[in-house]
């Protein structure tokens, strides 16, 4: 019985595959172009800024292999029919 009600909230706290793909398209767009564009008058920022296009697609890879994991990722069987042998 509490089998049930813990499978199914654990697919509502699943995030859908296109969210990380928009992540990753977010985080690199903002790392690569955006990043650049600010201006900071503290040297240090003003490098980790300058950096942020290295970095956009060191951190944008990874949420792509995630959103590959999460549209290929099954539910298990809900009961009913036994699986194909």
């Amino acid at each position: 019985m509490r089998d049930k009600q813990s499978g199914g909230s654990a697919r509502s706290r699943r995030l859908p595959w296109w969210l990380s793909v928009l992540l990753a398209a977010g985080v690199y767009c903002g790392l690569k172009y955006g990043a650049p564009a600010i201006h900071s008058a503290n040297p240090f920022i003003q490098q980790l800024l300058d950096a942020g296009p290295f970095f956009a697609p060191i951190l944008a890879i990874p949420l792509l292999l995630l959103a590959a994991k999460q549209l290929y990722d099954t539910d298990p069987p809900q009961g009913g029919e036994p699986p194909a042998e």
